[in-house]
């Protein structure tokens, strides 16, 4: 069990890399360290490894035939050099949830780069796991099976790469401390 300022949370599953701590009173983060290379990073990295190796076998066999034929290929590099870099941001980033009593800040850090948002609590109309599709801080909606804080009608995805039990866990956590 965690002790917040208010109330007791379950610990969290066995394994998890979400932390949650209560930095000053009234104020609870739960903060999911990035992934990096765990070996679900390393297989989707494998993946796109051996897509730029078929291209650039494509590429250059197509290079026999002249150098027009060889442009063919490249909206497959491009495809295939936006996913690396696309997978490499979600791999790379942390998360953290900050809950005082009048608003909710959700941040996703990628580096240098953090993009946030801040929700008012009054707002959030409810915190839940579901599946379907969800809107990252960085503007993209994806599709799967994820823990949402729904403020105004849009639901706001967060630790989108975590485990299933992991997700289940931060829904039942941030129900009991946001609303």
């Amino acid at each position: 069990m965690v002790k917040t300022t208010e109330t007791e949370l379950p610990s969290a599953p066995s394994g998890s890399r979400i932390q949650l701590s209560c930095p000053a009173p009234g104020i609870n983060l739960v903060f999911i360290p990035k992934e990096g290379f765990s070996p679900g990073g390393i297989f989707i990295f494998a993946v796109i490894l051996f897509w730029l190796l078929m291209i650039l076998l494509w590429a250059a066999l197509l290079l026999q035939y002249g150098i027009v034929w060889t442009l063919l290929s490249v909206p497959f590099w491009l495809l295939g050099l936006v996913t690396l870099r696309i997978s490499a941001r979600e791999l790379f980033s942390s998360q953290s949830v900050e809950i005082s009593p009048e608003k909710v800040i959700i941040r996703k850090k990628t580096g240098k780069q953090t993009a946030s948002v801040v929700l008012k609590k009054k707002d959030i109309s409810a915190v839940s796991f579901v599946e379907g599709s969800y809107k990252t801080l960085y503007g993209m909606r994806r599709k799967g099976i994820y823990t949402a804080i729904i403020s105004r009608g849009e639901a706001f995805g967060i630790g989108e790469r975590c485990r299933i039990a992991e997700k289940q866990w931060l829904a039942d956590v941030l129900k009991s401390l946001i609303i």
